[in-house]
């Protein structure tokens, strides 16, 4: 195994520059730290250079160990995975079942916390674990019938941390201190369930464009570890082989999600299964203000690799499979032959127009572009080109995006990504004309919306313009919006579904804070 491949890698990665912030980079065998490497800075204000030990926040790398935390206390006998999660949390108010596996596996239906936060307003830094449960104990609507469809949703693994502080009477910090981390010996990993508290050897997170961005909130579970690659080796070796903690939490973290029609995905419990090239692996990605990272285990070649950024600008994923494949002598992934550009003029003909996702509501037009390319918009714009693989694929910051008609639909995937590509039906253009103006409640989050002159605003903070889109909907910053023949205003986006906005009498204006903000 060349590892100075790694090195070389760094050497030429774009979007790296001298004094700031940057990466470490860890390649495991057998439980062992073969190889590392680091770019960058930890703090731009004091030229700390980035270093093996130097810990990220690693963001929804972190499910994977909160996972191993409950199946820990499943075997203890403390709980089972098929409680319903209301037995632990009763003042929960759900009005169906969710259990404590579904909660693991994001088929719980559990609308987004990140959402309800912009749509209440209330700051990240306020939200630790108590004040975030005043907001979700208000949620009685699933968005779909839980174990029936998978939707990415880090409110389930907030509950997952609130179940065991219930069963133990500790944090899940406290707890996977002592039961994980400590008996794997790593020592430098914690879930940082105070965001105010300095940590030893931590990076400074940094956005895109350089400025500061670290991580606020306190509340932990769906995120929330703070880990150096170094420390990561023992954590490698445990997914190889169940070392330490045992191979039935390993087999159990690794079990394939199945729904209840019998569809198995590729997601497990806080862990992924995913294609690096010929070979099979697991891993998870994580984002957070400032910190982008991405964890990989290839158990055939027994090959581990990490990636953790300081540098939200970065692109771990993309970086960690170019270096397993490497590593793991398989060729560089080839980029599709353009098409011939007569080809795509044929092919794009059937696509141009408006498509709609009914799973989220989401909303896309494609047009045409020079040299026979397509342009997306809606939500993010991009141009996409014909491959000579059938696929038409994004273009320049937008490379893993690509998209595909099957069967009257259009299929839009990621690479690298934990979810199943998207499907799009075609739908009707969008209704000019202004906006629909009037005032709705959410009474499970007790927030106001408020439509007027064309501005949406809702809760504390929330202010964009509203736009009309596609399929019957109209569209504001992240938001889709529709009104149903009650007259209440749906909201989706930002992982909510339908989030229910009762119509109120004319005139009606914000009174109040939302709950969880005191």
């Amino acid at each position: 195994m060349d590892l100075e491949q790694v090195d070389r890698a760094l050497a030429t990665l774009p979007g790296l520059h001298p004094g700031g912030p940057g990466l470490a980079v860890g390649v495991y065998a057998d439980g062992k730290v073969l190889h590392t490497a680091a770019r960058g800075v930890a703090t731009v204000e004091f030229g700390v250079p980035i270093d093996s030990r130097t810990r990220f926040d690693i963001a929804s790398i972190s499910k994977q160990f909160t996972a191993a935390c409950l199946l820990l206390l499943e075997r203890d006998g403390r709980l089972s995975l098929s409680d319903d999660v209301r037995a632990h949390v009763p003042e929960l108010r759900l009005g169906v079942p969710v259990t404590i596996d579904q909660c693991l596996r994001h088929t719980g239906g559990l609308p987004e916390w990140y959402g309800l936060q912009a749509v209440t307003g209330v700051p990240f830094h306020l939200l630790d674990e108590e004040r975030l449960m005043r907001i979700v104990t208000g949620v009685r609507r699933t968005m779909f019938e839980p174990g029936t469809r998978f939707s990415y949703s880090n409110t389930g693994y907030i509950l997952a941390a609130v179940v065991v502080r219930r069963l133990t009477g500790r944090s899940l910090a406290d707890f996977a201190r002592d039961r994980l981390f400590g008996p794997l010996g790593m020592d430098d990993t914690v879930f940082r369930d105070d965001a105010s508290v300095p940590l030893p050897q931590m990076a400074y997170g940094y956005n895109g464009a350089g400025a500061r961005a670290d991580t606020l909130e306190s509340a932990v579970g769906d995120g929330g570890v703070v880990t150096g690659v170094a420390d990561l080796a023992p954590w490698l070796g445990f997914l190889a082989d169940g070392r330490v903690l045992g191979d039935d939490v390993r087999a159990a973290l690794l079990e394939r999600t199945v729904l209840a029609d019998g569809t198995v995905l590729r997601y497990a419990r806080g862990i992924c299964h995913l294609s690096v090239g010929d070979l099979s692996a697991y891993g998870h990605a994580g984002g957070m203000h400032g910190y982008v990272g991405n964890l990989l285990h290839l158990p055939e070649p027994g090959v581990g690799v990490a990636v953790l950024t300081n540098h939200s600008g970065l692109d771990p994923v993309g970086l960690s499979i170019r270096l397993a494949r490497a590593l793991t002598g398989q060729d560089p992934a080839p980029r599709p032959a353009p098409a011939r550009p007569a080809t795509a003029e044929a092919a794009r003909a059937a696509l141009l127009g408006h498509w709609h996702d009914p799973a989220s509501e989401a909303t896309v037009t494609l047009g045409p572009a020079a040299d026979g390319r397509i342009s997306l918009t809606g939500g993010a714009d991009f141009e996409l080109a014909l491959g000579d693989d059938g696929r038409w694929h994004g273009q320049a910051d937008a490379e893993r995006v690509w998209l595909v008609p099957e069967h009257g639909r259009l299929l839009i995937g990621h690479d690298g990504s934990i979810r199943w590509p998207d499907a799009y039906e075609p739908c009707e253009a969008p209704v000019e004309g202004p906006a629909p103006e009037g005032a709705w409640l959410n009474d499970e989050v007790g927030v106001l919306a408020v439509l007027e002159e064309g501005v949406l605003r809702v809760g504390l903070t929330f202010q964009a313009p509203v736009t009309p889109a596609p399929a019957g909907t109209w569209r504001a910053g992240p938001f889709a919006l529709r009104l149903d023949a009650d007259g209440d205003l749906l909201l989706s986006g930002g992982g909510l579904l339908g989030l229910r906005f009762a119509a109120q009498p004319g005139g009606t204006a914000p009174v109040g804070i939302p709950p969880g903000l005191v």
